[in-house]
């Protein structure tokens, strides 16, 4: 979902006190784009209109009116979607699931949900999802009690239909293979105004450059110089909404070099050129 500055690495959510979950109804007339992040909720995403191609750890989706996402806990994940776009966003933190499902760390949810070809109890939570809209839209008396009691029917359909329990080993590789990718989300995040060079960043996991280049895309789909740049565009993109800096002096101070490529990557992910956006906005 869309980032702030500081919080790319690990999405801050903001729990509501009395239900401790984040929901929202997001409407966003312009391209976005979140690069590879994770946070400790699970994550869902539904679409109303307009279109966003997700990718979770080593898959990609392509999200378009009334499909359905999931996103597990500590996934590696990032989106990216149309202007125009409409979607639902419920975000539940695990203690809140682990107060009713023993062994939560160990269970995976199926992720992907499109509408085309999605059976019963599919649409049983979508269903649910309507209705939580529903009552956040209208918010009448003892609309909490309800939107709760919905949560909870849309989880235990989930949970009974779309859940499986990985074994502790499993669970063991793959946080191995997460810690290792925010080790070097972490790293960029402190140092992305600077050159950073693969032997650098492969050094911090005590990898050879060759190993960590095919590592880091199978995990997020990127590589390395790709996934740099784009924490570098989001940084550029930010300060040009909220400064009145040149479009060169921002470059520079989000240690972008290469305007050609540069400029190439912005169009294609936020639709127009810099100056464009600035007077748009």
């Amino acid at each position: 979902m869309p980032l702030t500055k500081d919080s790319y690495a690990h999405e801050i959510i903001n729990d509501d006190t009395r239900l401790q979950l984040h929901f929202s109804l997001i409407k966003d007339g312009h391209y976005f784009y979140s690069p590879p992040h994770w946070h400790g909720h699970l994550e869902i995403v539904y679409i109303q209109k307009g279109e966003m191609t997700a990718r979770v750890n080593e898959q990609q989706y392509r999200l378009s009116d009334n499909d359905l996402l999931i996103v597990n806990s500590r996934e590696l994940h990032s989106t990216k979607s149309s202007e125009n776009i409409e979607y639902l966003l419920l975000q539940i933190p695990y203690d809140y699931l682990g107060r009713v499902i023993t062994d939560v760390s160990l269970i995976h949810f199926q992720e992907y949900f499109p509408a085309a070809s999605r059976e019963s109890a599919g649409e049983q939570l979508c269903a649910c999802l309507s209705e939580l809209a529903k009552a956040y839209t209208e918010k009448e008396d003892g609309y909490l009690l309800h939107f709760s009691s919905v949560v909870y029917e849309f989880l235990y359909i989930l949970y009974r239909n779309y859940s499986q329990k990985v074994t502790l080993e499993a669970a063991e590789k793959a946080n191995r293979n997460f810690e290792k990718i925010e080790e070097v989300i972490q790293y960029v995040k402190s140092n992305y105004k600077k050159s950073i060079s693969l032997n650098e960043v492969s050094g911090i996991l005590n990898l050879s450059p060759e190993y960590f280049c095919r590592m880091f895309k199978k995990h997020t789909g990127q590589t390395f110089l790709e996934y740099l740049n784009a924490i570098r565009l989001i940084h550029f993109h930010q300060d040009l909404l909220n400064t009145d800096y040149s479009v060169t002096d921002l470059m520079a101070r989000n240690g972008i070099s290469n305007y050609k490529v540069f400029i190439r990557t912005f169009k294609e992910t936020y639709g127009t050129t810099p100056n464009r956006l600035r007077t748009q906005c």
